[in-house]
């Protein structure tokens, strides 16, 4: 698909004439909407060339512009040595997501809503001082804002009104925490559309895949809702339709999917980290996008429009001193507000006697008297924790057969799906029979050795940081995988006296033998685990 080339214009960087046009929307401009609509629809002739010409020039802020995607061809042929071009890459790097980055913070519609949020809860400061940044965000407890979902780094989580009212994600420092919150504009009412929500917490700026996987799922949630509303003959028609070339059908009523994009974290951190991550997501929305336009303009399919509503990213969620402003974001399932937001840690363990599951449950559930953890983090939270450490200490583990441990596409963890009724936690390997040889020693140093060795943002972490990483440690020294996953029942041949521990030893961990942890919802934010 052919795109404009960018304009030079105030808000663009000045090698805007090598940027190009995505399909990604920007926010309504305030105030602009009614010259738009003037100029859309004509008026006298004199002035219809002109009105015109103003309309084609106003689209242009009406949809986001990337720089060029990075060639490593352009490092001069001189550098020979590795670590030269290296140096070179990163350099031109920098240069692109800083100017990325000034451009971001320049366009006055992302400008409104980043100011929106950041000051969303100005009014909850005590006596109207700020102390910190942390005084700016919401803390989601498990009593005041409905059933919550936690999304924890590089987790991502999907819902639906019925299944939650927020889904939240915090401690973010370089990390972005990524919204998304669709529904179907041709519905005439609120009861008749269905809503979809996800968040996710990115760490990094390899998850193309998970990124498009994510908008994949809430256009085909859509579009099969669509269908299905419809009567069986219509449905009938509609499928023909959407397989025919025939461009004449234009009184099929085809929907519009809006997406709705809320992108928050990073700051102006020295590396130009937090830049790197804010343009691989958009480059992977922009791609996703694009692809959508191409595939809807040869098909009578639904239409996918993917709109950016909010950016607070890297300088522009920045306080002045190197340190972000926003560090959490929560996402209202059935309005799709946004918000700062930190969640609450504390952990309230009980025994209950459990009631039977609904059928979308496991049905060989019996009733038994069962641990109920009621939190607004969510169920074992310190295992969803050691899964991004378990990924770095044992990457070059013989045993170790995970997919994090691929370096070129990395993988977000899926911990709630709309089809669902429980949390999932995946099998993944860690053990304690020979842990990561620096652990111990960094258990042994004292707080400021220990962030130091454990954050790539150390200036900027909260007090609960290095906390949080010990009892990670600390659990994962006292337990492994065997013990925290249950192995799939498999028919053992005649005479085959192995067990789990020694199979473990004697081959390689593969996530597929093994069972995932699942948690059921009990009461507003009780979470029990399905045996």
């Amino acid at each position: 698909m052919k795109r404009n080339a960018a304009s030079n214009d105030d808000t663009m960087p000045s090698s805007s004439s090598k940027w190009e046009r995505t399909n990604l929307r920007l926010p309504a401009a305030i105030g602009r909407n009614d010259s738009l609509k003037s100029a859309s629809t004509g008026g006298s002739s004199s002035t219809t060339g002109a009105s015109k010409k103003d309309a084609a020039a106003s689209q242009q802020h009406d949809y986001l512009y990337l720089p060029p995607t990075f060639d490593s061809s352009s490092i001069a042929i001189e550098d020979k040595h590795r670590s030269s071009r290296s140096t070179t890459r990163r350099l031109q790097l920098q240069h692109l997501t800083a100017a990325l980055d000034r451009y971001l913070s320049s366009i006055p519609q992302l400008a409104h809503s980043t100011k929106q949020l950041l000051q969303s809860n100005k009014n909850n400061l005590i006596d109207g001082r700020r102390q910190s940044n942390n005084n700016l965000h919401k803390v989601i407890t498990a009593t005041n804002s409905g059933r919550v979902i936690n999304v924890l780094q590089g987790e991502m989580a999907h819902c639906t009104p019925n299944q939650a009212d927020v889904l939240v994600s915090d401690d973010a420092t370089t990390c972005h925490i990524l919204g998304l919150w669709s529904k179907t504009s041709c519905c005439s009412s609120s009861a008749n559309n269905k809503l979809l929500a996800t968040v996710a917490h990115i760490d990094g700026p390899r998850y193309q895949d998970c990124i498009r996987d994510a908008v994949e799922l809430h256009y085909q949630y859509h579009s099969s809702h669509h269908l299905s509303s419809l009567p069986k003959q219509q449905q009938q028609q509609e499928q023909q339709m959407q397989l025919s070339d025939d461009d004449s059908n234009e009184d099929m009523t085809i929907p519009v999917i809006e997406l709705y994009i809320h992108l928050m974290g990073g700051y102006n951190d020295n590396e130009g980290i937090s830049n790197e991550i804010t343009e691989g997501i958009l480059r992977a929305l922009s791609n996703v996008s694009n692809d959508y336009v191409v595939a809807q303009e040869q098909k009578q399919q639904p239409r996918l429009q993917l709109i950016l509503q909010t950016c607070a990213v890297s300088s522009s969620n920045d306080d002045g001193s190197r340190c972000p402003i926003g560090r959490g974001l929560a996402l209202n399932v059935s309005s799709g507000q946004v918000y700062l937001a930190e969640v609450d840690e504390e952990d309230d363990v009980v025994l209950v006697e459990s009631s039977p599951p609904s059928s979308s449950c496991l049905e060989n559930d019996s009733t038994n008297v069962v641990a109920v953890t009621t939190s607004a983090r969510g169920p074992d939270w310190i295992l969803r924790q050691a899964r991004l450490w378990a990924s770095l200490l044992f990457k070059d583990d013989d045993n170790s057969d995970s997919d994090n441990h691929h370096h070129h596409k990395r993988k977000l963890q899926i911990i709630h799906h709309p089809t669902k009724d429980h949390l999932t936690i995946s099998p993944f390997y860690f053990t304690s029979s020979h842990p990561f040889p620096h652990q111990m020693l960094l258990l042994s140093n004292n707080d400021e050795i220990f962030l130091r060795h454990t954050s790539s943002s150390p200036e900027v972490e909260k007090d609960n940081f290095v906390r949080h990483v010990r009892e990670t440690f600390r659990f994962m020294n006292e337990s492994s995988c065997l013990d925290v996953f249950e192995k799939k029942k498999k028919k053992k041949k005649l005479n085959d006296e192995t067990n789990d521990e020694d199979e473990m030893n004697g081959g390689r961990w593969d996530d597929d033998d093994y069972l995932p942890r699942r948690y059921r919802r009990v009461g507003l934010n009780g979470w029990a685990a399905v045996v």
